[in-house]
């Protein structure tokens, strides 16, 4: 009995310390001023799968690869992430109301925006080509000659796809047919009854429709070009050096990876220079 209690005690004594332990470092932590209170407040428009949106209608908690990386910076300052829900156009502007502490909606790093802003880049976003599952031969958008294209109308995809047209038309290649649709979701709609042989979209959105739609989609071609997507905050040197930071430490530990598997996006997303 006293050999059982004995151990007892020293596993007791093994885990407080180890909790001890993961509590200070935690508190030696540098955080922000915002982050303080043990709360930071962030905008976002909750509205953009499967970055930031809600899972069913009614639901009051957020979901989505940006709002885990947001919540895991915040356990890193030792604070819980806070979610103020608004207008895509007015959430830098709640920076400066004193709204939000930072600002995470999928919003792309501009020089015009740094001018007033501090902002820091995290995941860079490409624009794709998407097929069916069972599209053996499309590899390149050069492939899509002669075929139907479903394609979300009012977008820049549109004019990828006349672009495309264009090439086609000067090396004598049949164009292909456009057809637009007023959202994305009608775009799959076409893909997955057979009506159309693929899509320009997003690489968030693609992910997004794979994970909805296990098995029934891919990605056959990822464009050069990229869009960068990054979290803002007031100007303040200090504070985005710790925001750079935070995020610095979610990539090194591996947790950044993992939450991208999580949710289906591209591995090297968020392979992107933090500066």
């Amino acid at each position: 009995m006293n050999k059982r209690l004995t151990w007892a005690a020293t596993l007791f004594s093994g885990s407080l310390v180890a909790l001890v332990a993961a509590g200070q470092a935690q508190a030696d932590v540098a955080k922000p001023d915002f982050a303080s209170s043990g709360t930071v407040k962030v905008c976002t428009a909750g509205d953009f799968p499967p970055m930031q949106y809600y899972k069913n209608p009614g639901d009051t908690d957020l979901v989505g690869f940006e709002i885990d990386v947001v919540d895991a910076i915040a356990k890193h300052w030792g604070a819980k992430a806070e979610f103020v829900v608004g207008d895509f156009k007015g959430l830098l502007p709640s920076l400066d109301s004193g709204r939000c502490d930072l600002v995470a909606s999928g919003i792309m790093i501009t020089p015009a925006r740094l001018e007033k802003y501090d902002g820091v880049p995290y995941f860079g976003s490409h624009v794709v080509l998407l097929v069916p599952k069972t599209d053996e031969t499309s590899e390149t958008p050069e492939d899509m000659s002669g075929k139907v294209m479903a394609i979300e109308a009012g977008t820049t995809y549109e004019k990828t796809m006349a672009d495309l047209n264009a090439k086609f038309a000067k090396d004598g290649k049949p164009e292909a047919t456009i057809q637009t649709y007023p959202s994305a979701s009608g775009v799959i709609e076409q893909i997955i009854v057979g009506r159309a042989a693929g899509t320009i979209t997003q690489d968030t959105t693609a992910a997004f429709r794979m994970l909805q739609m296990p098995d029934r989609l891919k990605i056959a071609y990822t464009y050069d070009e990229s869009e960068t997507y990054g979290i803002y905050m007031r100007k303040s040197a200090g504070d985005r050096k710790l925001v750079k930071d935070a995020i610095e430490a979610l990539q090194a530990s591996g947790e950044m990876k993992t939450l991208l598997v999580k949710w289906g996006l591209p591995e090297t997303s968020t392979d992107v220079a933090h500066d």
